[in-house]
């Protein structure tokens, strides 16, 4: 997609790669990938209590199941596809990725790495798949892989170099969420920035 693009005078559209606010349709799509976060943490929690092998990646369809219900009558198959399949594998390739890495103490590059080939590889099946709006471009699609980038460092920083604070299944749970709640919470406002909105 060309940061040059013909745009009409729907005002859901945004006008400016640089203009990071999250219009009234975009504040919509944003509420419903929170509530998949809330519903992915709930899975988290199963899946740690159960102790499921690779769960956290298993249980990724939760994070975009709210969204794709409530789209459902709007290339809902299209959008399970993306975002209950896509991005169940995108979360796979990229904690493979970062498995290989080493030399790594802090989690710096690990995170970063783990952050931008998940989300750049989210946003780019989105793109393909043709759920992108008309205003969104190339250098905002740059911005939020980086960003998420960005977010995963910190956080796989904050999880290494914070350990538990105690022996007790709501600590457990804490550590994960040290990773999923910033990286899902930057993830939802990129993809509400640049998802097509309801026609």
């Amino acid at each position: 997609m060309s940061d040059i693009a013909i745009l009409d005078d729907d005002e859901r559209d945004y006008h400016s790669p640089f203009d990071l606010a999250l219009n009234p349709a975009a504040l919509e799509t944003f509420k419903w990938l929170v509530l998949g976060h809330v519903l992915y943490v709930v899975g988290l929690a199963m899946v740690l209590y159960l102790q499921i092998e690779g769960g956290a990646v298993w249980i990724t369809p939760l994070f975009g199941l709210p969204f794709v219900w409530h789209e459902r009558r709007h290339r809902g198959g299209v959008k399970a596809l993306v975002f209950l399949g896509g991005f169940t594998l995108m979360h796979y390739v990229a904690l493979m990725t970062v498995n290989g890495m080493s030399g790594d103490g802090v989690g710096f590059l690990r995170g970063f790495v783990g952050g931008a080939v998940g989300g750049g590889g989210c946003l780019l099946l989105c793109a393909i798949f043709g759920l992108v709006r008309k205003g969104s471009s190339l250098t905002f699609e740059a911005f939020g892989t980086v960003l998420l980038g960005a977010v995963g460092s910190f956080c796989l920083y904050l999880y290494l170099t914070t350990g538990a604070s105690s022996e007790s299944f709501a600590s457990d749970l804490a550590q994960p969420l040290k990773i999923y709640t910033p990286w899902q919470i930057a993830f939802a406002y990129v993809l509400a920035r640049i998802l097509r909105p309801l026609s």
